[in-house]
């Protein structure tokens, strides 16, 4: 009678396991293939990994997006000065009577000076806004050079030289325009915009732009010059009362030499300003204060 097959396939397994092992301690299977591993001391195929049990979060690159997002980095110290405060600039020298007309700005207090605006409100057309890239120390000078030949680089204020009208000792800016010996108001404006110092001048006789009296109310509106009331009545004969000379500064009798400045008083740079703080023509001390 024969035997069942399935018997005789029973045997196998004991057959195979007193054959000789192919993988101990001191001997494995690497040899055979990066996949081959010893199981029973036999080299088989390692088996697949199981995808649906890998956890993302271990195997990963180790890095959590949560801490590196946008959130993270601190916009003001990154940006393009975001971690540096703007100086706040007054006008303390002018003269438009010179061979090359210069107005001077003081930093009341230090920072940078990129988007810092000045305009003239008349009719010169006259607006300047300095360039990115340039700061200041507290008490730095500033020389706006109309007409002028040479800018300092930034971080070097002795870049144009010290040849007058040039100073190696203030920041020069040169730019087209030119100012005409009249009526001329002034008002300097932050980078956003918001109106920051400003000031009239006037000359005691001769013809005045008929746009004063509007530049200086505007001066008044943005709390940036003497609040008392700016007389402009046609109907009387006096120049004092018309085009808000009252409270203007007169500049009269400057000539090529000497300058009108910001210095009198006990706080001089202090806003809004009067005429009480300027002087009358002094010789011109431009690029020191």
């Amino acid at each position: 009678m024969r035997r069942p097959r399935l018997a005789a396939l029973a045997l196998l397994p004991l057959a195979s396991a007193c054959s000789s092992p192919e993988c101990t301690d001191t001997g494995d299977c690497a040899s055979r293939g990066p996949d081959i591993v010893c199981v029973d001391e036999r080299c088989v195929q390692a088996s697949p990994p199981d995808a649906g049990t890998r956890d993302a979060g271990p195997d990963d690159s180790g890095v959590d997006a949560g801490t590196s997002d946008a959130g993270s980095v601190d916009a003001g110290s990154q940006d393009g000065g975001g971690s540096i405060p703007e100086a706040s600039l007054r006008i303390t020298e002018i003269n438009p009577d010179a061979p090359q007309d210069l107005i001077e700005l003081v930093a009341a207090t230090g920072g940078t000076l990129t988007g810092i605006s000045l305009q003239e409100l008349t009719n010169s057309d006259f607006a300047f806004t300095f360039p990115q890239g340039y700061t200041v120390e507290t008490g730095g000078v500033l020389v706006l050079h109309l007409g002028g030949s040479c800018t300092d680089a930034p971080g070097n204020p002795a870049s144009c030289g010290q040849v007058p009208p040039f100073s190696a000792s203030a920041w020069d800016f040169s730019m087209p325009g030119s100012l005409s010996y009249s009526g001329k108001v002034f008002e300097l404006l932050s980078a956003k915009g918001a109106p920051v110092d400003g000031v009239p001048f006037v000359r005691a006789s001769g013809e005045m732009p008929s746009s004063v009296v509007t530049a200086v109310q505007r001066l008044q509106a943005d709390r940036v010059w003497d609040a008392t009331p700016c007389v402009h009545d046609m109907t009387t004969g006096f120049a004092k009362d018309r085009f808000c000379r009252n409270i203007a500064v007169n500049w009269s009798d400057l000539d090529a030499t000497s300058s009108v400045m910001r210095i009198s008083g006990t706080s001089p740079l202090t806003t809004p300003g009067t005429a009480t703080q300027w002087s009358g023509p002094l010789p011109s001390r431009w690029g020191v204060y």
